[in-house]
């Protein structure tokens, strides 16, 4: 059984204390205007209409925050249609409505004349969808995942089912990348969030190929074989350089040779260097041309990385080396120009000089990737590249969510696999560095509680509430609607029967230290929005004007919120300072 809708004409009302039953039409009919009034005076879906219920939507409700294009104004009703919806009945029905807390509250009115009863059931969602796959997978997840109540072996044995979930997938569109992705996160959790690039180099190698190896079609210096052999002495007939039989026999070999020493013994470098060239003797060129002018080792340079073709990770540490954006970069995830993670994983094995050359080119990778649709793979190279998470409005960003590309439609974005999958990057960095903290990220966490709230856990979903605030009052950002929704979720939670049955009822009117923390938070943004004159917004640079979310700073109240998480107003003591609104996107303590 799922439960789609989260609006009810909840109209069990018994303000005078008497019992609800068959009088129960009769007080409708009397006063019939009050309860359409109260009803139709808002739009079925928006958050107004879902605060009637007690429980709100989660998708929706925060697609609107998140996504201003799909928020609507509410509909006026044509006069004619408006009709009070006990009139459609003739005699007392059902009323279902949601609890608080995931409970599901169901008014029987009674039918007997002489026994004048209603009866109320409440029924406990958890109970009621548990055999659903919907709260299996939310089960399954050991989240909030914070350092001091998760044990890695918990976070590792989880990524490691997504990764085999991910294979067994077959509307995925690569599979390979999808796993790849969560075992990097297990590298990451492992080593406490400190890795180095020749450690996902080896990741991407050993998922190259289901035997982790890789062979290249065409001659390259690179092993990635992990047995090591010894070498065997160079045969005749192969190149010094790349170890490769060379296509003359040992006497056309033998010819080359000599022909190449008598050009040098005449004093006739250049024709003996192109000698060497024409004869494959790529060592004796290399080195001649390296004793002679810049011109002459760059035109072998050519020369030899010519002879490679483009899907030969060599040509693409070559093309890096030499200060330029590799060729594959451009074309990579197609059959010329082959795997790409034999790529990845020769750029960042080697540092090149210029770290911004180095980045740009995996970035551009990236971009390629994600251009074909392989966002997996795209989201690999951006981690590896250090790309910061951005907003799910602002198109231009690269990673919003790990595995889930912000140019789809929200509700097909923020998956639960996806959100998953970054809260467990946020928990693996923040091993290594207790500060660390994707503030653009929280907004989805908050997301996920309603979620699980949807489901009936709402043990899970107020201990996401505590996770978010704590996240919002380290912030510098005062993210003002989603501190809102997070009180009014915690404060209707709190009082549930799982959050003080240890403590008794008298428990349920002590608040957390973290909510008290976040409500005195909350309200000195209210008190600091009263006091800054509109004519601040003025002061900004034309560029940083429309941030898609204003303050009034006369009213406090939002114009137009298109993003919870969109850095709003970092208000500084100088009130006319050029910079009081803040980019940053991750904060690190």
């Amino acid at each position: 059984m799922k439960i789609l809708t989260h609006y009810s004409l909840f109209a069990f009302r018994d303000d005078q204390g008497k019992d609800i039953s068959q009088p129960y039409l009769s007080d409708f009919e009397e006063i019939p205007s009050r309860e359409n009034e109260e009803v139709s005076s808002y739009h079925l879906g928006t958050l107004e209409s879902s605060k009637i219920s007690g429980l709100s939507s989660s998708s929706f409700e925060l697609s609107q925050y998140i996504n201003g294009d799909e928020h609507r104004e509410p509909v006026p009703q044509p006069a004619g249609l408006q009709t009070s919806a006990p009139l459609k009945y003739s005699v007392p029905h059902v009323v279902v409505s949601f609890g608080p807390a995931g409970q599901l509250i169901r008014v029987t009115p009674g039918f007997s004349i002489q026994k004048n009863i209603s009866q109320l059931e409440i029924h406990s969602l958890e109970a009621i969808l548990s055999e659903t796959q919907e709260q299996q997978e939310m089960r399954d997840f050991p989240g909030p995942l914070t350092r001091e109540d998760l044990h890695k072996v918990d976070a590792i044995e989880f990524a490691h089912q997504k990764a085999g979930i991910c294979m067994r997938d077959s509307k995925l569109h690569d599979k390979s990348s999808g796993a790849l992705l969560w075992n990097l996160l297990i590298l990451l959790c492992r080593q406490n969030g400190q890795i180095v690039g020749s450690d996902i180099a080896e990741l991407l190698m050993q998922s190259s190929h289901p035997n982790g190896s890789w062979e290249s079609e065409a001659p390259t210096l690179i092993d990635f074989s992990e047995g090591t052999t010894a070498e065997a002495p160079p045969q005749k007939g192969e190149d010094l350089l790349t170890g490769n039989c060379s296509s003359f026999s040992s006497e056309t070999s033998q010819k080359a040779l000599q022909s190449y020493t008598q050009l040098l013994l005449a004093g006739r470098k250049k024709e003996a260097l192109e000698s060497a060239m024409s004869s494959g003797l790529w060592g004796h060129a290399l080195f001649l041309a390296s004793k002679m002018d810049s011109r002459s080792y760059t035109t072998v340079l050519s020369r030899f990385t010519g002879q490679l073709t483009a899907s030969d990770p060599l040509q693409t540490l070559f093309q890096l080396l030499s200060g330029r954006i590799p060729t594959v970069a451009t074309c990579c995830g197609n059959e010329k120009s082959g795997d790409w993670r034999p790529h990845l994983a020769v750029m960042l094995s080697n540092e090149t000089g210029d770290p911004a050359v180095h980045q740009k080119a995996i970035i551009t990778m990236g971009d390629t990737l994600a251009s074909k649709g392989l966002i997996h793979a795209a989201h690999m190279c951006y981690l590896t590249a250090g790309v910061p998470f951005g907003l799910f409005t602002q198109k231009a960003d690269r990673l919003v969510l790990l595995g889930s590309s912000h140019r789809q439609s929200f509700k097909d974005f923020a998956t639960n696999s996806a959100i998953q999958c970054t809260e467990l990057y946020e928990y693996c960095q923040t091993i290594g560095s207790k500060c660390f903290l994707i503030s653009a990220f929280q907004v989805y966490k908050f997301l996920y509680a309603c979620r699980l709230l949807d489901c009936g856990l709402a043990s899970q979903a107020f201990h996401y509430c505590e996770v978010v605030g704590q996240a919002i009052v380290r912030q510098k950002e005062p993210f003002f609607v989603l501190t809102t929704e997070v009180i009014k979720l915690a404060d209707r939670l709190r009082h549930s029967e799982g959050q003080f049955s240890e403590a008794g009822v008298s428990g349920a009117g002590q608040e957390p230290d973290w909510l008290k923390q976040l409500r005195a938070r909350h309200h000195s943004f209210q008190v600091f929005s009263f006091s800054i004159p509109f004519i601040v917004v003025q002061c900004l640079p034309r560029s940083e004007r429309k941030i898609g979310s204003l303050i009034k700073f006369g009213t406090g109240r939002h114009l137009s919120f298109n993003a919870i998480n969109v850095s709003v107003t970092h208000l500084p003591t100088g009130l006319f300072h050029d910079h009081i609104i803040s980019n940053d996107k991750n904060y690190t303590c």
